[in-house]
């Protein structure tokens, strides 16, 4: 696997487009401070995914995007593409070529991909993970990491080992491992919290259970025997009834006959009201016709004289259409003639039209003979033009080589004495560079005292930093302390708050009745018993345990809702359970005197819970004959004390039950449905106390925090300060060096400028035997211009002419042309005309017939007109007729009113008398009626006892009833067993299922406990397995990695000793490396007491190591070698070249000697300012210019 390409678009200071290529070997990146060549080794860090941006030597992400420049804009994004050859298939199944793609927007929007796929970052770590190109690889090695590499601590050396030694895949799984366990801890404790529950459950639903079905044996005696009282009183009501309805049905008859009576006075007074009615009504009536047909006769004058008024002006209307219609007849003799003279014209101008269309034609066939002619003569002028140009061209590239020759014979001369003069300053330049020397020296002792000023900076900010570092570590622990205990709070609450919202505990019954309730199926339903009360938790088991099943009856509005419910069950078959109507169930508390007094007495259990007020009467039934008492030994005096009359409950679930029987044993374990809601509420109180805290303790924490970062802001800057006095002092020593060694390279700069001296003389030569043989080809190319251009002049002459003529016949068409327009214009015009005229006859003639309908229509109007007076006339006769007929029935509608109103009260006084025997026979009825009502209602409500308790119809329960001889002793035997039964106190009838359920899904829980129990053993197998294999890679890639580490340190140093060494050789994993080193001659204790080159040196000497054991497909090497002297820079590049056959490598330099190992050179300019752009030259191409790069 190697590098093919690197693809750069708006990353730093490259916004344009650009495409490294790169083969094996060494490729060398130069250029000048600030021109941008380091950012081409950055984007490559970037695109294997780099997160730090201090890493990427900026602030923020959006940094790496071209930032624009003073004439370039901004760019939107930038753009990485890393093309790799895979066709050894390092990376497995992904192909030959993969191409790894990393795009920012400034929007903050990123994008990777892999071979054009959008893909993850963590992909993308995984893809190169143990290759060495990984984010914590050592692919990409700068001045930065050589510092790290030697000056870091002991125990931060290990990234670069474990890539080295490929153990990242192995971290990572492990790491994977261990947060599959920790999700397993967290289920298992789950589960755990839900069996703890399920444990505390089923103990007391066994209890329950044989307790309901003790409860049902009795109830079924009680069903048998009640069922017979019942129908035995049903039969004997019967009876009763009988005799009521007899004695109803007499009283009935005879208030029926006195009320017929009535009705017929009162229909007698009614008949004579309603004729008093009529006659008055038609008085009214006739009044009205009178009064309407007066008012008619008045509109019917007004309307003869408006109809006379019409017949005048229609007959007016007559004239004025008649005078229109003569108008109309002399307009159409006159626009005939008009239509005539127009046609005329029109023919007249068509002719001329088509002889001017023939005159165009023929001008046309003389302009494309012309055409035709002059394009001919001109092809064959064109192509003399060409030879003429290629002439001139000719004569351009003589003169270029004239004057290029006399150029270089010029800059020759200029070199030759340049040379010369050279040659004489040897011995001023090094005067010069000795005295540069003694300034160089004098800047060493400043920058050594200024270091140790750092330093002493350094160490107090490394102790303020320190301080502030484990305040913050001290608070941190509190808050993550706290955030546990909060988080552990959150996950109890939340599986309580879970089991709550699941209605765990709860009978099946009672979850579909609930369920149906939030459906809206059923309405009227306030919930459970223990969902509408409160308690605090001290008495929370003992409340429990005082309500037992009761807990889950479910309290409704009223007895028709607990029906409906009752019937919701039955259709949906969901088991049975027990409703509380808030309108039927009664209760009452204790009185019993002295109780409050007793020893060891703490409350009626009715007491101490909280609810609405309009549960009382519910809260009465349940818990208002139970005492609640401290422990069972008060509460067994107590229950001594009163004969054992009500049910005694102990604050930790012991009973005593009235009658005298014990029920006890060991409490629940926080699993009943009040417990687990007083719970959650306690549990709230505890996530907002703990919030609080955790937000007083993270701001805390983040306060320190701050605190330290801006110290190790600070501590870094001043260790980059001393990092950068630290590299003066490097480069200062490589002045010094340097120094020291250029009166050797002047005495060969010396013999070199003779040398080139000699050279460039053979030069001048060569240029002015090329001056003579360009100036003979010059001249003899002049003389083929000036013949072509003869010939061309000629053909240029007789293009001319035909020019000329064209023109003339292309200005005699265009006349033509505009003739023929004009033509086409008058044609239109007199066309419209034409059609004017046509139009104006057409208007003419629909007029004349307009005029004639009119004079129709308002000659029949008239004769409407009269025969609307006629008739109106007639009327008015009419109406005088009718007025005197009126008056006379008037006064017959007055005398009929007054003798029905006499007879009217006559009748009223006389029907007095029979609506008193009418009340004292109503009154009977309503007696007799109200007794039957009685018995009715207390058949019904037996009737509805029957269904409501035992679901049975009348018919059904006389089926099954027995023959009571006895009914006083058949009460009594009811009696006793009610009592067995309320002495069972609270019965739990969905107990026996539930109690299957709940040990079913205990039996459950316990599987699911074991399975991740399983898979938890299996996981710490796996992490166990993966540690072993990890520690065994590690140390065997560490002693390679060391072997290799002694022997080229001997090899870079020239002898010497190395070593690396385990601190905690016990824990391979997590032990830091310590680097011991010692040059030839030397005795080191510090790795700082080495000088800049020699630290690099030792670090370069790791990272071959490190190659040599597991080669990187390629490495980017920046400026790691400007701490070394040029001597040790060849060696260090020529070492590098034992590498290329297994490494590609690509080196960001200043340095000649590692310039002239490479095999292509990039150069990095800044053209234009803010702007990098590249140049690419081969090895043979830059050879002799490595020295003016330099």
């Amino acid at each position: 696997m190697y590098l093919k390409s690197l693809e750069i678009q708006g990353f730093k200071s490259f916004p344009d487009k650009i495409s490294l290529t790169f083969d094996k070997g060494l490729t060398a990146v130069v250029g000048p401070n600030g021109s941008g060549k380091s950012n081409i080794g950055d984007s490559v860090r970037w695109v294997l995914g780099e997160q730090s941006t201090k890493t990427l030597r900026g602030n923020k992400m959006e940094d790496v995007i071209f930032s624009g420049t003073v004439a370039r804009k901004p760019m939107g994004f930038a753009a990485v593409t890393l093309n790799i050859d895979n066709s050894d298939n390092t990376l497995p199944d992904i192909g030959d070529e993969v191409a790894v793609t990393r795009k920012l927007y400034r929007s903050g929007e990123s994008e990777y991909l892999i071979n054009g796929k959008p893909c993850r970052l963590k992909d993308i770590n995984e893809l190169f993970m143990d290759t060495g190109l990984g984010r914590d690889g050592y692919s990409i090695i700068g001045q930065g990491r050589i510092a790290e590499i030697v000056g870091a601590k002991s125990s931060e050396r290990r990234d670069i080992f474990e890539e080295a030694a490929g153990i990242s895949k192995f971290r990572y799984k492990k790491l994977e491992a261990e947060r599959k366990l920790t999700a397993a801890q967290e289920n298992l404790l789950r589960l755990t919290d839900i069996l703890t529950e399920l444990e505390g459950r089923v103990e007391p639903l066994r209890i329950q259970s044989q307790k309901a079905e003790k409860f049902i044996k009795l109830a079924e005696d009680r069903k048998k025997l009640e069922i017979s009282v019942w129908v035995t009183k049903l039969d004997e009501m019967k009876v009763k009834l009988d005799e009521l309805e007899s004695k109803i049905l007499v009283s009935k008859n005879e208030y029926e006959n006195v009320e017929n009576d009535i009705q017929r006075e009162e229909q007698k007074i009614a008949d004579g009201i309603r004729k008093m009615q009529e006659s008055t009504m038609r008085a009214d009536e006739l009044r009205r016709r009178m009064l309407e047909e007066e008012q008619t006769a008045s509109e019917m004058k007004s309307g003869i004289a408006v109809l006379e008024n019409d017949i005048k002006h229609c007959k007016e209307a007559v004239e004025a259409a008649q005078k229109n219609i003569d108008n109309a007849e002399e307009a159409k003799k006159a626009l005939e003639n008009e239509r005539k003279a127009a046609a005329d014209k029109l023919a007249e101008l068509e002719a001329k039209k088509k002889a001017l269309e023939d005159e165009i034609k023929e001008a046309e066939e003389s302009f494309r003979k012309a055409e035709s002619e002059s394009s001919k003569l001109g092809d064959s002028v064109d192509k003399a033009g060409s030879e003429i140009n290629g002439l001139y061209i000719k004569q351009s590239e003589y003169r270029f080589a004239i004057e290029s020759s006399k150029q270089t014979i010029a800059e020759q001369t200029e070199r030759l004495a340049e040379l010369r003069e050279s040659s004489g300053d040897i011995g001023q330049k090094l005067r010069e560079y000795q005295a540069q020397a003694e300034s160089v020296k004098a800047e060493a002792e400043k920058n050594s005292a200024r270091a140790e000023e750092i330093r002493n900076k350094l160490s107090g900010l490394e102790r303020l930093f320190k301080s502030r570092r484990e305040g913050f570590e001290q608070a941190k622990n509190y808050f993550e302390r706290a955030l546990y205990e909060l988080k552990d709070k959150q996950q109890r609450r939340k599986i309580l708050t879970d089991l709550e919202n699941n209605m765990e505990g709860f009978a099946g019954s009672v979850k579909q009745v609930l369920k149906a309730s939030k459906q809206g199926r059923i309405g009227g339903i306030f919930g459970t018993v223990a969902q509408n009360i409160s308690v605090e938790p001290e008495y929370a088991v003992a409340v429990e345990t005082a309500l037992g099943g009761a807990m889950q009856n479910i309290i409704v509005e009223n007895e028709d809702i607990a029906k409906r419910c009752i019937r919701f069950l039955k259709e949906q078959k969901g088991g049975r359970a027990t409703f509380l109507p808030i309108t039927s169930v009664k209760g009452y508390e204790l009185k019993e005197q002295g109780l409050e007094n007793c020893e060891g007495f703490v409350a009626n259990a009715s007491r101490i819970v909280k609810y609405d007020s309009k549960f009382s009467g519910i809260i009465a039934s349940l818990l208002g004959r139970i005492v609640i008492a401290e422990d069972i030994d008060t509460a067994t005096l107590i229950a001594k004390k009163y004969g054992y009359k009500f049910r005694i409950v102990t604050l930790d679930g012991q009973v005593i039950n009235a009658g005298g029987s014990f029920t006890g044993g060991s409490a629940q374990r926080s699993g009943g449905i009040i417990t687990r809601k007083n719970e959650i509420d306690t549990l709230d109180a505890e996530i907002e106390r703990l919030s609080a805290e955790r937000d007083v303790l993270r701001e805390k924490a983040e306060k320190l925090r701050a605190e330290s970062e801006k110290l190790r802001f600070d501590t870094e800057a001043a260790k980059e300060e001393q990092n950068k006095c630290e590299a003066d002092r490097v480069r200062i020593g490589a002045e010094l060096n340097s120094l020291a060694s250029l009166e050797e390279q002047f005495r060969a700069q010396s013999e070199n400028s003779e040398k080139l001296a000699a050279e460039t003389e053979q030069r001048i030569e060569a240029a002015k035997q090329n001056i003579t043989d360009s100036e003979k080809a010059l001249a003899d190319t002049d003389e083929e211009i000036r013949i072509a251009e003869e010939k061309l002049a000629q053909g240029q002459d007789i293009r001319e002419k035909l020019r000329l003529e064209r023109a003339e016949l292309s200005e005699k068409l265009s006349q033509l042309k505009i003739k023929g327009m004009e033509l086409a214009k008058d044609i239109q015009a007199q066309e419209l005309e034409m059609t004017r005229i046509d139009r104006r006859g057409e208007e003419l003639k629909y007029g004349t017939h307009q005029f004639e309908e009119e004079i129709f229509r308002q000659q029949e109007l008239i004769g409407q007109k009269n025969s609307e007076i006629d008739e109106l006339k007639q009327k008015l006769a009419d109406f005088k007729d009718n007025t005197s007929a009126y008056n006379e029935e008037i006064a017959r509608c007055h005398a009929t009113h007054t003798e029905q109103n006499r007879l009217v009260n006559e009748m009223q006084n006389g029907l007095k008398a029979i609506n008193d025997s009418k009340e004292k026979l109503s009154a009977e009825v309503t007696r007799l009626e109200e007794r039957r009502e009685t018995v009715c209602r207390d058949t019904d409500n037996i009737i509805r006892q029957l269904m409501e308790v035992y679901e049975l119809t009348r018919s059904e329960a006389v089926a099954m009833a027995e023959k009571i001889d006895d009914m006083i002793a058949a009460q009594a035997e009811l009696t006793t067993i009610k009592n067995k039964i309320r002495a069972l106190g609270s019965v739990n009838v969905d107990a026996i299922e539930e109690y299957k359920e709940v040990s079913e899904r205990y039996r459950f829980m316990s599987e699911q406990i074991a399975d991740v129990q399983k898979s938890k053993t299996e996981l710490e197998k796996i992490i166990t397995d993966l540690t072993s294999e990890m520690c065994r890679i590690f140390s065997e890639s560490f002693a390679v990695i060391n072997s290799n580490f002694k022997s080229i340190f001997v090899e870079l140093f020239g002898g010497g000793k190395a070593e690396l060494i385990l601190t905690d050789p016990e824990n391979v994993l997590e032990s830091g490396i310590e680097i011991s080193v010692a040059p030839p001659g030397k005795v080191i204790k510090n790795l700082i007491s080495l000088s800049g080159g020699e630290q690099s040196f030792v670090a370069i000497a790791i990272y071959f190591a490190i190659l040599k054991l597991r080669p990187a497909p390629f490495c980017i090497l920046d400026e790691i070698d400007a701490a070394l002297d040029e001597v040790n820079v060849r060696k260090y590049a020529q070492y590098l070249k034992k590498f290329t056959d297994t490494t590609q490598f690509v080196l960001v330099t200043h340095r000649r000697s590692a310039m002239e190992e490479a095999n292509v050179l990039y150069g990095v300019t800044m053209q234009e300012d803010g702007i990098s752009k590249l140049l690419k030259m081969e090895q043979v191409d830059f050879q002799e210019d490595v020295a003016d790069i330099q």
